[in-house]
């Protein structure tokens, strides 16, 4: 198959090593960068150019990001992986799938609407009624509504010292997302989720005296038994936002299992330092030897 793997601005190790692994499987494979990437649209029909090489035939094409951008560009590149789709490229994950599962405040009403347990989530563009929802949870956590690993999220014990983000990130212009704040005991969960399977899962051990519990914030990857109701419920989540592949979160709260992060582009490196599990061999061989989400 031709298969075309496209990352952001740089290119992350998974992306590297999706690449590697597709050819290594036989796959002829090309990279770049989501930027470069140049369409025509005519009654002829449709082309598609990574920078001056024609990609019109792709089979695959594994999207690892949209870029940086203004809302001009990252609206072009939406509409392009969505043209690519229609052209009858199989794109991995699919466009809106993973546009879903990128903003956390569509991830949250998905899954509960699927019904999955999540922390309660408020969204509004008022740092009064932003303000006003923190002090009745006391304690609570912010989180941009675009963001990966941890960046950005901050926990407030005081809510007048939210008060402070609120009208510093609305004088940005960012939405505001004010979450509950759940005790962490600790660590928590991530499982892969490949398909309808759990590939792989491990726990996340946090730095001592910080509440997050991101690799890229320090934590570490334990592999150890995850108990089954928790790898279905990866399985779920996955399923619920349309995705082929995602690393699930969940933590172990006082009132039962809870989803933190279904990611549509997850990092999985420190996952098969910890467990062996080649996933990047799983995600190409799921998507190329005929397996789909329908069946």
């Amino acid at each position: 198959m031709k298969i075309l793997v496209l990352h952001g601005s740089s290119q992350s190790r998974n992306s590297l090593d999706l690449a590697e692994t597709a050819g290594r499987l036989g796959h002829e494979v090309l990279t770049g960068s989501i930027m470069d990437v140049s369409s025509e649209i005519s009654n002829l029909g449709s082309r598609f150019w990574l920078g001056r090489e024609e990609i019109t035939d792709t089979d695959v094409c594994f999207i690892r990001s949209f870029g940086p951008g203004t809302c001009e560009q990252l609206t072009r590149r939406i509409s392009l992986i969505e043209h690519l789709e229609l052209s009858g490229v199989r794109v991995v994950n699919p466009c809106y799938s993973f546009r879903r599962a990128r903003d956390k405040y569509s991830t949250q009403y998905t899954l509960v609407r699927a019904g999955l347990p999540i922390a309660a989530t408020y969204t509004t563009e008022s740092m009064e009624r932003a303000y006003k929802r923190s002090r009745e949870m006391g304690v609570s956590v912010y989180k941009p509504i675009l963001s990966s690993m941890g960046k950005g999220s901050m926990k407030f014990d005081d809510p007048d010292l939210a008060y402070n983000a609120w009208k510093a990130l609305s004088r940005i212009g960012m939405p505001l997302i004010v979450q509950e704040y759940l005790e962490n005991p600790g660590r928590d969960i991530r499982v892969f989720v490949v398909g309808c399977e759990a590939v792989a899962s491990a726990y996340k051990y946090g730095v001592p005296g910080q509440w997050k519990t991101n690799v890229a914030q320090g934590a570490s990857m334990v592999d150890e038994p995850v108990p089954n109701e928790l790898l279905e419920l990866g399985v779920r989540a996955t399923e619920a936002l349309g995705l082929d592949y995602a690393g699930v979160d969940i933590m172990e709260s006082s009132r039962g299992p809870v989803i933190l992060e279904a990611n549509g582009s997850p990092g999985w490196q420190a996952l098969k330092a910890a467990t062996g599990v080649e996933v990047a061999e799983r995600i190409i061989k799921y998507v190329t030897e005929g397996s789909s989400r329908d069946g």
